[in-house]
């Protein structure tokens, strides 16, 4: 081995002095040496670990605390504490509430007739006016006789009527005698007799004049009647008065004849079998109708329950006065007579 050299050890608990350091020349003085060496790596390595420990505590401790700051920050509102801040929430005001009006004139949701709807304006019905008298409650032909109970009896003569109904809905008229409702029932004789004259050309003429000036609100039922009731296929109930129910309506009656007797109770007892019971009923006959008839309407308007005005009108022959006068004093109606005149041999069909 060389000649044993001085060994300087560097470090801040190194100890250099002359004591430390061994003499040259003996055997142990190289492993005194990397002794010497080990010993400061161990401590070295000891004191960096507890640094990286402690340092490790150290980060630890500011992370737990932090999420415990941060729990007590989010819980502070929902424990009411007095350091909480006030949250102020405000509410729009809703908008006010949307009235609708009944009366809005909603586009009519029926499919539209077949075919152009007629906007002409029927003729007045063929009364005679010049032996009208000037007094709706007198006796005498072509006046309004036997109102019923509530009856609003107007001026006599020419163009007037009386209106009798349920005082609600909508209203119209049906040879001078007018009725308020949401339902109107149309009764109307087409037996043979109906075709002297002209009758029936008269009645259909009214009758298409009287559907036509419902309000579209309000519901129609139209039943003819000779030997029985007649009366279209498709109208299986109550029709709305809209544009196109009234134009197919009038078009049915166009088509329809003259034919058979004078027998109603079949056509009474089918409009008293719809769901809803009519509010008015205008009855027309221009012959003797059997006497069953006034019983017909008081026992069908009994199972109703309801409270229906029938009006009664005589047309041109007063064979059947006395039942039409009984029918409408029953039922809170009126009875009114209506002559007709020739017709001028140019105007017959």
């Amino acid at each position: 081995m060389p000649d044993a050299a001085r060994i300087k050890i560097v470090g801040p608990h190194a100890n250099n002095s002359a004591s430390d350091v061994p003499e040259p020349g003996t055997g142990g003085d190289l492993r005194s040496a990397e002794q010497l060496i080990r010993d400061e790596r161990r401590r070295m390595v000891r004191e960096r670990w507890m640094h990286l420990l402690l340092l490790g505590f150290a980060l630890s401790v500011i992370v737990h605390v932090a999420i415990m700051l941060r729990l007590a920050v989010l819980q502070a509102p929902e424990s009411g504490s007095p350091g909480s801040p006030e949250v102020a929430v405000s509410l729009q005001e809703l908008p006010p509430q949307i009235e609708v009006s009944p009366d809005v004139d909603l586009p009519d949701p029926t499919p539209a007739a077949v075919g152009p709807i007629s906007t002409e304006v029927d003729p007045l019905p063929n009364l005679s006016t010049e032996i009208a008298s000037n007094d709706p409650t007198q006796d005498s032909i072509g006046t309004i006789e036997a109102p019923g109970i509530g009856a609003i009896v107007g001026p006599g003569g020419a163009g007037s009527g009386i209106g009798v109904g349920s005082g609600k809905g909508g209203g119209t008229s049906f040879f001078g005698v007018g009725g308020r409702g949401t339902r109107f029932a149309y009764i109307v004789d087409i037996s043979g007799s109906m075709e002297e004259d002209g009758r029936i050309v008269t009645a259909m003429s009214e009758l298409k004049r009287s559907i036509s000036a419902l309000p579209d609100y309000a519901e129609f039922f139209v039943i003819l009647y000779s030997d029985g009731p007649v009366l279209p296929e498709w109208q299986e109930s109550w029709q709305r008065a809209s544009r196109g129910n009234v134009a197919r309506m009038r078009r049915w009656i166009d088509d329809q004849r003259t034919r058979g007797g004078t027998v109603p109770m079949g056509a009474i007892e089918l409009v008293f079998r719809l769901p809803i019971p009519p509010d008015v009923v205008f009855f027309l006959t221009d012959g003797l109708i059997p006497g069953n008839a006034v019983v017909a309407f008081q026992d069908c308007i009994a199972r109703a329950r309801s409270e229906t005005v029938v009006h009664t009108i005589g047309f041109s022959s007063e064979a059947g006065r006395e039942p039409l006068i009984q029918i409408a004093k029953n039922h809170r109606g009126v009875f009114r007579f209506v002559p007709s005149r020739p017709r001028p041999r140019g105007e017959q069909q």
